[in-house]
């Protein structure tokens, strides 16, 4: 984690998607004034989605959804808008079609 803060910083980004961040439940912290925002698992340390955020684009944060393990949104309040950014860990090919339709119809709900 340290080194994409890193580079997030040397790449002077306000918004960085993140999937597969393994990390369980749903949550928000804040370390070296960057705010990350994340959903993953109930219980197992795999898939999981997360935004970071710097500390300007995080006092813009309206509100946040942690959808589920593979969707998260954010909602910013931009300097003429609202931006809603989403995140996603789709299925890949491997997955069964069961799993890639759940998926989608999640996704399509959350707007």
């Amino acid at each position: 984690m340290s080194q994409v803060l890193r580079m997030m910083k040397d790449y002077k980004l306000d918004v960085l998607g993140l999937s597969e961040m393994r990390w369980t439940v749903q949550g928000r912290l804040t370390s070296e004034d960057i705010t990350i925002i994340y959903s993953g698992r109930e219980e197992h340390h795999y898939q999981g989605v997360g935004i970071l955020l710097n500390k300007e684009a995080s006092r813009a944060v309206i509100g946040w959804k942690p959808v589920n393990e593979r969707i998260i949104t954010a909602i910013l309040r931009a300097r003429h808008a609202k931006v809603t950014v989403v995140q996603i860990y789709a299925p890949t090919d491997s997955d069964t079609v069961e799993v890639k339709d759940k998926f989608y119809e999640e996704l399509y709900r959350t707007f």
